[in-house]
């Protein structure tokens, strides 16, 4: 199949017009049927295949690639920018298939041969994703189509609505999918939502597009810790860490506003200014006897209603839970 998808395209390249899914059968020897499979797979590669549905301008019964001259570009890279690649790659091959097919085009086969010797960089925990998914929520978002989206949420309900796709956003070890909600937006909720992009189940691009929003990725990332948001605006939120703990803290940045305050006996204050979250209250309660809210005072009694939670769960026994 690999051969024919590479026959396939190359098909079309010839014929940067178009043609029929008749002659397109005929001239590869395959079924009907093989020939929207071999789209299909195409477009899981990242080459956009048009057909009338997506493009009024192509014929009904008709295919024709979407941008023939981006299809074949070609580079040689040096061993180090390829083991750079190869790293990076590892790390998002599981969103789609695309980023190994890029590397191995990119060094034109030179270093694939040094996988033989096991990886340098290797992900054991990733997030399985549909197939083709990631070209279609990149696509949608590079041409603002409105998308038909059926989402699995945290309590396990699937619900399928129409959403604006404006960014990807990467949480580790998560993508979420950023946009707007249009069942939010018609009922006077804020439309702006997060779908964790491995939960979605499927989406469809239609051929309505949305103006281009006023939204500031950066901000919206600033405005919350981790994935979701908090209650209100922005406070500052300080909190000290044991010495014990403080070498886990100062090496990782957690938010863009953190600042990490050295103190005489080893430990630390951490501080960032975000809203009072569940994400931010079991990040402390996290750390157990090693944290301590300084401020707010509203997040303090928070952890301790979590802690005082995380005691009784414990000491409850199971014949009186």
């Amino acid at each position: 199949m690999e051969s024919r998808v590479n026959d396939f395209i190359r098909l079309l390249l010839e014929n940067p017009c178009g043609l029929s899914v008749k002659q397109i059968y005929t001239r590869l020897g395959v079924t009907r049927q093989s020939v929207y499979r071999l789209r299909e797979k195409a477009q899981a590669l990242g080459v956009w295949v048009c057909t009338h549905e997506d493009d009024p301008e192509v014929p009904a019964g008709w295919m024709r690639l979407e941008a023939p001259k981006e299809v074949e570009v070609g580079f040689r890279l040096t061993q180090e920018e390829a083991e750079a690649l190869k790293a990076a790659v590892a790390r998002v091959e599981s969103i789609t298939p695309l980023a190994r097919r890029a590397l191995q085009r990119l060094g034109r086969g030179e270093f694939v041969r040094g996988q033989k010797e096991g990886p340098v960089f290797y992900t054991p925990l990733a997030d399985e994703y549909p197939e083709g998914l990631f070209e279609r929520v990149t696509r949608a978002i590079r041409e603002r189509r409105v998308c038909e989206v059926t989402y699995k949420n945290a309590r396990g309900q699937v619900k399928t609505y129409c959403f604006d796709p404006y960014v990807l956003i990467a949480r580790d070890p998560h993508l979420y999918l950023v946009g707007a909600n249009h069942n939010s937006r018609r009922a006077g909720h804020d439309p702006i939502k997060d779908l964790r992009l491995d939960q979605i189940q499927d989406l469809k691009l239609t051929r309505e597009r949305f103006p281009k929003p006023a939204f500031d990725v950066r901000a919206y990332t600033q405005s919350r810790f981790r994935a979701f948001g908090g209650d209100g605006p922005p406070v500052c939120v300080r909190v000290r860490f044991s010495p014990a703990k403080a070498g886990f803290i100062r090496r990782t940045r957690r938010h863009p506003t953190q600042r990490v305050e050295e103190c005489p006996d080893g430990s630390v204050v951490w501080q960032v200014e975000v809203p009072i979250s569940e994400d931010l209250v079991h990040f402390i309660v996290g750390y157990g006897p090693h944290a301590r809210v300084l401020e707010p005072d509203g997040l303090r009694e928070r952890v301790l209603e979590w802690a005082r939670g995380v005691i009784e769960s414990h000491t409850v026994s199971e014949g009186t839970a």
